[in-house]
């Protein structure tokens, strides 16, 4: 700019249509020396189709897909749920212990003896946790005394009685533990009287026992049943079957 020049103002005169629609906004701009100078713009609008049912069913598609997406997502978590409830009961199962009773005679060596045993015929490990042995109705603690209430056995005598304790014992799957020896040659006329005794309604040994991840069962063994009682927990009995040399209070 030199120093005979003068600056140049403008002055803007701003009209505006409708910005939503294909209109042109027109601003008139003046100059000073009296020219006139007109600039148009294209305000930004929304792109339509210009027909009202087919934005519709674009619309309609839009909220559709919107619906099928959600739907298959709920459907997704509701088999994710259920699958991992499938593996639980299928870990449960592979660890699932079943106790069992066993009783009868046998002869090894030319020695004959009576025998009870506990086995596990499940497939996992048993958390034997209490152990009941009844006759008649009655509670005894150990193997010995069961035999002087069953079989005649005379207190004061000294015939070998073999036992072995089983409670808060884990035993494996397949494994087995004889808790009741008695040899024919110590008294014949007790071991005849086991024999009908071990086999007899009169007698109960209570198990109650868990698997590895604590679900508890409940049974009377010699009932020879396939369906324990399901319990939450289990509770030593007032007259535990433990050769009295348990530790646990008994159930108040």
């Amino acid at each position: 700019m030199t120093a005979h020049e003068k600056p140049t103002s403008l002055a803007l005169d701003h009209r505006f249509f409708d910005p939503g629609g294909d209109h042109v906004t027109e601003s008139n701009i003046e100059t000073t020396e009296g020219t006139t100078v007109d600039v148009e713009t294209h305000a930004p609008h929304v792109h339509k189709t210009g027909h009202n049912w087919v934005d519709l069913i674009v619309a309609f598609s839009a909220l559709f897909v919107s619906v099928v997406s959600l739907g298959i997502g709920i459907l997704h978590g509701r088999t994710m749920e259920r699958m991992a409830e499938e593996n639980a009961r299928l870990v449960a199962a592979n660890s699932w212990p079943f106790m069992s009773y066993g009783a009868g005679t046998g002869t090894t060596e030319g020695v004959t003896k009576v025998h009870l045993q506990v086995f596990n015929s499940g497939v996992g490990p048993a958390k034997i946790e209490s152990a009941e042995l009844k006759w008649k109705g009655v509670a005894y603690r150990g193997v010995r005394e069961f035999v002087e209430a069953c079989c005649d056995l005379d207190q004061a005598s000294d015939t070998p009685v073999d036992s072995s304790r089983f409670a808060n014992y884990v035993l494996p799957a397949g494994a087995n533990i004889r808790f009741l020896e008695f040899s024919k040659s110590a008294n014949p006329a007790v071991f005849s009287a086991l024999q009908r005794a071990i086999l007899s309604p009169d007698l109960q040994l209570n198990i109650c026992y868990c698997s590895i991840f604590d679900e508890c069962w409940q049974d009377d063994l010699t009932r020879l049943s396939l369906r324990p009682k399901h319990v939450d927990a289990c509770t030593v009995p007032s007259v535990p079957f433990d050769e009295g040399i348990s530790n646990e209070k008994p159930a108040g």
